[in-house]
């Protein structure tokens, strides 16, 4: 246990939370971003004084946030490779991504259609 707690403490000294809550909230953003997208596209109003059609808008925006989203994925993939059982931890991290993202952008489904 002791072990495990000084493991703990090194971790900490190195940033990790700083880590860990950068890369979470680099993934709500691009979650927000690609819901903002989603949300473009299924609707049918003119953005920016009518020079840009919402479809447009839209897929700009799905682009932009899934290119940011595969950059903060493999940055964070790319350091759990230094980790023991890093598989595993790379395993979760994607599946973790997956449900936060799907649950942000149902959360703004919803706020914008009530």
């Amino acid at each position: 246990m002791q072990r495990l707690w000084k493991r703990y403490q090194q971790l900490l000294e190195n940033d990790l939370s700083t880590q860990i809550f950068d890369n979470v909230k680099n993934l709500v953003v691009c979650a927000l971003l690609f819901a903002a997208g989603t949300d473009a596209l299924r609707g049918t109003h003119d953005l920016f004084m009518g020079l840009l059609a919402s479809s447009m808008a839209g897929w700009g925006l799905v682009a932009l946030s899934t290119i940011l989203l595969v950059l903060n994925v493999s940055d964070g993939i790319r350091r759990l490779a230094t980790l023991r059982y890093h598989l595993l931890l790379q395993a979760s991290l994607i599946l973790i991504y997956v449900v936060i993202s799907m649950r942000v952008v149902e959360i703004v489904w919803g706020f914008r259609s009530s």
